[in-house]
């Protein structure tokens, strides 16, 4: 019987134990295995404490973290450590221990052993060689015998300072002239036998190098000193206070009385200052000023306290720092220009790609870049050999906007991809969103750049049927298209070539997406919705029609590429001079000493050199330069994705922070508010559970999103009313008030000021639950 590799390790690792390693542990072992060790090491410290951590932790490990199993273990396996002999002495240290040795045994002796007689000294028997310092001492002992006469109290100053009073007799010390020969010749000890006794240990160093010499007799005299003269003589001199055996009391008082005088301090601070020091030290400290301020304060009658608004009132009335409108750096004749520069005359439209993930959005923009040239063929022919490597061959032209790893490794779009490029007659800017639901937030950042939306599906029985599910995406990107102001869709019904380009199955989705997308949870009219059939992966009707194919001949409409060119949107530029500026953020960072912030105009026109002001950070900048497709351009107008630049040091402390993603950026004057607290017609969808007072839910507007909860419901205009306005349920419209967390804050307009900008979308849980406009502030 064969097994496989798996099976063959598992066996052979059977009767293996596991090695102990500590990164494999679990955070609780981790935790449990420092917590026991202090606590094994204190009880092992009598025993002994040189077991290393590595061995106390595996046995811990192996014991399953008990102490008293462990310790068991741990006495079994080592020994108990018997203390170490202390470390050899140095060579010095060594001689004064012998020497130490030698002068206590000498003087036990003389305390036991009777006086020695003169013919027992003259002709001593010597046991052991004579060192340097044994031949000193016994000069010394000779001498002395020889004038046994006391000595005077006025020694030798040399020998009053090494004499010991600590010492039972007295020791003779060596004169200065054997000291300087003991410096001279250095003493090297023997090394120490360990059979010998302690006294022999450190053996004594021989003479036989070291010439005797004779002794000079010491000079003994006695100096005393009189400082009469010199306490009475009135001098600076501080001797007197070294020599003050001698002399009356009285006089050296008197003149100790006088240096108190002679002497001063001395600093380099003028007379002033030390004054000043002086005052301030007499008033009361900082401290003693507040412990008696605190004290007064429970003495004060508090019965008739007011509180004045006068702060108040002028921190409201506190004046903002004027912000100034710059002009622009070139005068330009907005309406000649928009009829005569190629660069406005062509149109410019932005659509983004939503559906169910697996649809074959990326696929579909792969295909549109490269029938339109926009990707040559060397391009795709590598991304095809890479994708064959990879095991997905079909996912050679998704891979033209799936340019990270994760996004190719997975087959999933993760984030927006923006691409811009060009025909004969139109500009275009596509936007890939993304189709999982886990990734709805950057979704909703590419509807809110687009102008109109291609919503992608699948046609192979049963891929359409889950996607258009409850929770499939398919519907939760057409509710979310529509309420963030998406007013034109195409429905692209992708794979038809995998139906056989069946007409029946093309009418029997038409049929249930017209129905869903006019109906109440989305509202589109008819003449808003256009369906063409395609196949991403052949090119079949994306750009050309192949007209070898009969199967397509049911089909008269025209192709997605001719679609995409002739569409009609709503004139921009009917209120450009009037309507005010918006540009949403989209993207935001810095570069060489610029900030530089990219998004679509909603609104309005903006000119190189104009201020603006960004909300909620309501800083205030000047445009450097404007780009377009990033070429650079002296204005830009509703409907256009650009990118600006600002000097960075513009900002307050330079900080890139002060403008994010999802912020506003206006003129002077505009109707764009920040608010915590707003009125709003909200709609709400299928809900699995009601929406109560004070639940909370993410808050979309736009790309702009911040947490906020439903804090009061004023109406309910919809469905049925109740007394009590509690909570709100599935399909039900009603006018509430919506606050924003307090943390955030949130950049919008009215409605009716801006169509785009005035709409806000909920989520919770995941899930879009509901989507309004703003009514009021």
């Amino acid at each position: 019987m064969d097994y496989d590799e798996d099976e063959l390790n598992y066996r052979s690792e059977e009767g293996e134990e596991e090695e102990f390693h500590e990164d494999n542990l679990t955070n609780e072992e981790y935790e449990l295995l420092h917590q026991l060790l202090p606590k094994l090491k204190l009880q092992l410290k009598d025993y002994n404490d040189e077991i290393d951590d590595y061995n106390l932790k595996e046995s811990l490990y192996y014991n399953y973290f008990e102490l008293k199993p462990t310790i068991e273990e741990l006495k079994s396996k080592y020994k108990k450590s018997i203390a170490t002999s202390t470390p050899p002495m140095s060579k010095l240290a060594q001689l004064a221990k012998a020497r130490a040795q030698k002068r206590q045994q000498q003087q036990q002796e003389d305390q036991t052993s009777p006086p020695v007689s003169d013919d027992s000294q003259s002709n001593p028997t010597p046991s052991k060689p004579n060192t340097k310092l044994s031949s000193i001492a016994k000069n010394r002992a000779n001498r002395s015998n020889e004038s046994p006469s006391p000595i005077p109290k006025s020694i030798a100053i040399l020998d009053r300072l090494s004499s010991s009073s600590n010492s039972p007799s007295p020791t003779p010390t060596p004169s200065t002239r054997h000291i300087r020969i003991l410096k001279k010749k250095p003493i090297k000890p023997t090394t120490p036998s360990h059979e010998t006794s302690t006294a022999s240990q450190f053996p004594e160093v021989e003479m036989k190098d070291v010439e005797e010499e004779p002794i000079i007799p010491e000079i003994i005299f006695d100096i005393t000193l009189d400082n009469s003269i010199l306490s009475q003589k009135p001098s600076n001199s501080i001797s007197l206070f070294w020599f003050n055996e001698g002399g009356e009391q009285q006089q050296i008082k008197r003149r100790k009385l006088q240096d108190d005088d002679i002497f001063k301090q001395i600093t380099n601070i003028n007379l002033e200052k030390i004054t000043q020091v002086k005052e301030n030290f007499t008033k009361p400290s900082p401290d003693d000023e507040i412990l008696q301020a605190q004290k007064q304060a429970f003495e004060v009658d508090l019965s008739n306290l007011t509180i004045s608004n006068k702060e108040q009132q002028q921190s409201s009335d506190r004046k903002k720092s004027i912000v100034k409108e710059t002009k622009p750096f070139k005068k330009i004749d907005l309406e000649k220009e928009l009829r005569t520069n190629p660069n406005y005359t062509k149109p410019h439209k932005s659509f983004v790609v939503i559906g169910h993930v697996d649809a074959g959005k990326s696929t579909l923009m792969g295909r549109l870049l490269f029938d339109y040239g926009i990707v040559d063929a060397k391009t795709v022919n590598k991304l095809v050999r890479e994708s064959e490597k990879a095991g997905k061959g079909s996912f050679a032209l998704a891979w033209i906007m799936d340019q990270t790893e994760e996004e190719r490794s997975h087959g999933v779009t993760v984030d927006i991809c923006a691409t811009d490029f060009e025909t004969p007659s139109t500009k275009f800017t596509a936007i890939d969103a993304p189709g999982h639901k886990d990734f709805v937030p950057q979704m909703i950042g590419g509807v809110s750049q687009a102008d109109f939306a291609l919503l992608v599906v699948d046609t192979i029985t049963g891929e359409f049927e889950s996607g258009f599910a409850m929770d499939g995406q398919t519907k939760e990107h057409t509710i979310l298209a529509k309420n963030l102001g998406i007013e034109k869709i195409c429905v692209v019904l992708n794979k038809m070539d995998k139906e056989n380009w069946n007409q029946t199955r093309f009418d029997i989705i038409k049929n249930q997406l017209t129905e869903f997308l006019t109906g109440p949870e989305v509202e589109f009219n008819e003449d808003q919705i256009d369906f063409i059939p395609i196949s991403a992966l052949s090119g079949n009707n994306v750009v050309k029609r192949d007209e070898s194919i009969d199967a397509l001949n049911w089909y008269t409409g025209p192709t997605l590429g001719s679609y995409l060119e002739n569409v009609e949107l709503a004139n921009k530029s009917e209120n450009l001079y009037t309507e005010p500026f918006f540009l949403s953020v989209h993207d935001v960072y810095k570069s060489t000493g610029e900030l530089k912030v990219s998004g679509k105009i909603s609104s309005g026109y903006i000119m190189a050199g104009e201020t603006i002001i960004s909300l909620p950070s309501e800083e205030s900048l000047q445009v450097n330069t404007i780009k377009e497709a990033k070429k650079p351009v002296d204005f830009s107008i509703s409907g256009q994705l650009i990118q600006m630049a600002f000097k960075a040091s513009q900002l307050s402390n330079e900080a890139v922070e002060q403008i994010r993603i999802g912020d506003l950026i206006t003129k002077l004057g505009s109707p764009a508010r920040t608010v915590k607290k707003f009125i709003v017609s909200l709609h709400l969808f299928n809900m699995d559970k009601p929406l109560l007072v004070g639940m909370p839910f993410i808050l979309f507007r736009n790309n702009c999103q911040v947490p906020a909860r439903v804090s009061k419901i004023i109406e309910i205009t919809s469905g049925k009313k109740k007394k009590k306005l509690l909570h709100l349920v599935s399909k039900q419209t009603a006018i509430v008030e919506i606050t924003v967390d307090e943390n955030s804050s949130l950049p919008l307009t009215k409605y009716s000021d801006n169509k785009i900008l005035g709409r806000i979308v909920i989520r919770r849980e995941g899930v879009t639950i509901g989507a309004g406009t703003v009514v009021d502030f």
